[in-house]
């Protein structure tokens, strides 16, 4: 599938996307303009913030921009196909609950990052603490979300974001579709609590063999209940891990509930 894609440019910084992203919402079609993307480029290629990274030019900054403006184009064009109810065809931008959940939480943190009460930098650091987990496609587990580093717009009209896993340098870092592969934390399970896992739930839970330690989605079979205190659980949770089926025997601490 075609995407409109940086991977072939210098990547931006993650306070550089937030900023191109405030100076679209502000002033639309000027930020195509060739001298405004060459000043923005300079002051990009010239900040201490790049840390090394290689220099911007204009054709990188107006691609963004660009790219930026086909999005806003596809996203209002699905909110017209949602308002025809002659048709039953799906839109073009996916719309579905989670996708909208995750979105509208994406949005809030980029405008919370821009809030002028609070030094840039520290505004910036913020984000890499956005309670956010993604699914890697290398193993189909979940990791924790460091940082969003940017977001492209595939022709179908899926949004995906360029993260930064917890723990992993810039080298494993991946696209991820907003609507499938990225969601809010998953809550570890404490014994006090484990009385709110119910049979059905879906949960992510780890799991470890020789030759993985990971955590994956499951779905509860069966809670075999024992009597422990709220410092302890005892308690044994049979799931079935939606990867490959298998079922396993778990013990609390290796179990997260889904908000």
């Amino acid at each position: 599938m075609e995407t409109i894609d940086m991977e072939d440019v210098s990547e931006f910084t993650l306070a550089e996307v937030l900023e191109m992203e405030n100076l679209f919402r502000k002033q639309g079609k000027e930020t195509q303009q060739q001298k405004f993307c060459e000043e923005l480029a300079i002051k990009f290629s010239c900040s201490a913030n790049r840390n090394g990274n290689s220099t911007i030019t204009w054709d990188q900054v107006h691609t963004w921009f660009l790219d930026r403006q086909l999005f806003s184009a596809v996203k209002s064009k699905s909110l017209v196909a949602n308002s025809n109810a002659a048709t039953k065809q799906p839109a073009i931008l996916n719309t579905s609950p989670l996708a909208l959940k995750n979105l509208v939480a994406l949005s809030k943190a980029w405008a919370a990052a821009e809030k002028p009460t609070k030094p840039k930098a520290e505004r910036v650091a913020e984000l890499s603490d956005l309670i956010f987990e993604a699914m890697s496609s290398k193993d189909c587990a979940w990791y924790d979300v460091a940082a969003f580093l940017n977001f492209r717009v595939l022709y179908c009209g899926e949004l995906e974001v360029r993260v930064r896993f917890c723990g992993f340098s810039h080298d494993q870092d991946e696209w991820v579709n907003v609507r499938r592969g990225l969601r809010e934390r998953s809550i570890p399970l404490v014994p006090s609590e484990c009385h709110k896992v119910k049979v059905g739930d879906h949960l992510l839970c780890y799991r470890a063999n020789e030759d993985h330690a990971l955590y994956s989605d499951a779905h509860v079979l069966k809670v075999e209940r024992q009597l422990h205190d709220k410092d302890d659980c005892t308690c044994i949770f049979v799931v079935r891990f939606e990867y490959d089926n298998a079922e396993a025997e778990l013990e609390c601490s290796h179990i997260c509930r889904r908000p």
